[in-house]
Order: structure tokens, then C-alpha cells, then sequence
């Protein structure tokens, strides 16, 4: 029983990061993890089966995110009774997904359908615009800040103290950088970890534009 107990609270515990392990190769690693939660049809935790509270409609939706079937997208919300922003499995509405993949298309019909572009994840409190930008999507970040609370959702902070700058600096993304400060984003603000985002920038071309600010 003591043995059982034991295993149980080990595999509690967060996985060990490897030391030499960067920020962005960890921003990747979580990134694959959120992915692989939704694939899986579980909660982030990976501990509880996750139950569509929509009885069907909402997994169809996020499976359609998934695949970045716009058409089917529009497909579904045609007939959708449930609220297009009920969050998935780990925590992201379908608006989040859409950004985290780069699907275009279905962010335009997300919010076509009525996604709120400020909703947050209550699990990591991450915006769909921290999504976009940590992949680098321009586009898309230019339309979430046209449907959403642009000031609000620039210096939003998710749980580790991120703005979605850093996400961009850490992605290298140097015009989603240039598109958020233009915007307002704070090149000086520090996550939770004490760094700018100049320090989650591994590119020169990057990190030598923030030093030219």
C-alpha cells in the first residue's frame, strides 16, 4: 500500500526539466503537451476523462479547429446551441486553438460565429493573442486585437507572468515584436522568471532590434 501511495504522489509531481533545457525549447515542449492533451481527449492534467458538456458539438468544433477545416468550422456553428466559448480539454476555447495552430481561417470564422477574442484560459491564463503571437502569426494577431480589448489583452500576463511579447521574443518572430510595440507592448516588462523579453530572443536580428529601442 505504502508502494502504491508513493507512485501515486510521484506521478503528481511536475516533470523534471532537463537544466540546460532553454526557454524556448520548453515554450515548444509545452506547446506539443497542449496539443497532445486535446489529441488525447483529456484535461491538461492528463488525470480525469473529459466530458463534453455540450453532449457532442463542442468536441466536433475543436476537432474541426484541430484540423483547420474552416468549412466545417462554419459547418458546425451553424447549428450550434452550446456557447462557442467553453473551453476544451486543457482549458483553451476554440478561438485559442485556432491561434496556437495557425489556422487563419477558423480564427475569421470563430469569430464571425461570436468567440470572445478576450477570453482567457483559466487553467495557464493565456490569451488567444499569446498563441498567435508565440507562433508568429501575424495576421491573426492583427485580427484579435481588432476584435478584442487591444490595450487589455497586450499587457495581459498569463501564470507565468508573460506578456505576449515575450511569446513573440521567444519564437524569434521579429514582426509580430515590432507589430505588438507598436501597439503598446512593454519591452521592458519582466515575466515571471525576472526576464524581458529581449531575454527570450536567442536571434541576433531580435535581440538587436529591443537594444535599439
Amino acid at each position: 500500500m505504502a508502494d502504491d501511495e508513493h507512485a501515486a504522489e510521484h506521478a503528481e509531481e511536475e516533470p523534471e526539466v532537463p537544466p540546460n533545457m532553454t526557454d524556448e525549447e520548453l515554450q515548444w515542449l509545452r506547446e506539443q503537451l497542449k496539443a497532445a492533451a486535446l489529441e488525447a481527449g483529456v484535461e491538461g492534467e492528463g488525470e480525469e476523462e473529459w466530458e463534453d458538456p455540450s453532449g457532442g458539438e463542442l468536441a466536433a468544433l475543436l476537432q474541426a479547429v484541430e484540423d483547420g477545416d474552416a468549412g466545417r468550422v462554419a459547418e458546425v456553428l451553424k447549428d450550434f446551441k452550446a456557447d462557442i466559448n467553453t473551453p476544451g480539454p486543457d482549458g483553451d476555447t476554440a478561438l485559442h486553438l485556432a491561434c496556437l495552430y495557425g489556422h487563419e481561417d477558423c480564427v475569421l470564422a470563430l469569430l464571425a460565429g461570436g468567440a470572445d477574442a478576450n477570453a482567457v484560459n483559466k487553467e495557464d491564463g493565456s490569451t488567444a493573442l499569446h498563441d498567435a503571437a508565440a507562433g508568429g502569426y501575424l495576421k491573426i494577431c492583427e485580427l484579435i486585437l481588432e476584435k478584442g480589448d487591444a490595450k487589455k489583452l497586450i499587457s495581459r500576463f498569463d501564470e507565468d507572468g508573460e506578456s505576449a511579447l515575450h511569446t513573440a521574443a521567444r519564437g524569434n518572430h521579429l514582426d509580430v515584436v515590432k507589430f505588438l510595440i507598436a501597439r503598446g507592448a512593454d519591452p521592458n516588462v519582466q515575466n515571471g522568471y525576472g526576464n524581458k523579453p529581449v531575454d527570450e530572443a536567442d536571434e541576433q536580428t531580435v535581440i538587436d532590434y529591443f537594444k535599439s529601442l
